[in-house]
């Protein structure tokens, strides 16, 4: 498994807690978690570009 793909998912899980945490009304964290979440999918996008000038 690639590592933009294990990156992909962490963040994807991260963001899927974020958004539970949005509904069970536990505002302060929920937007600290989301914004966590989206910065690794980015982050993902980095590496993704630089698995494929490895090739």
């Amino acid at each position: 498994m690639k590592k933009s793909t294990i990156i992909l998912i962490i963040g994807l899980i991260i963001l899927a807690v974020g958004a539970g945490l949005s509904v069970a009304k536990i505002e302060p964290w929920a937007d600290y978690v989301l914004i966590a979440g989206a910065i690794v999918v980015i982050i993902r996008g980095f590496v993704r570009n630089h698995e494929r000038d490895d090739r």
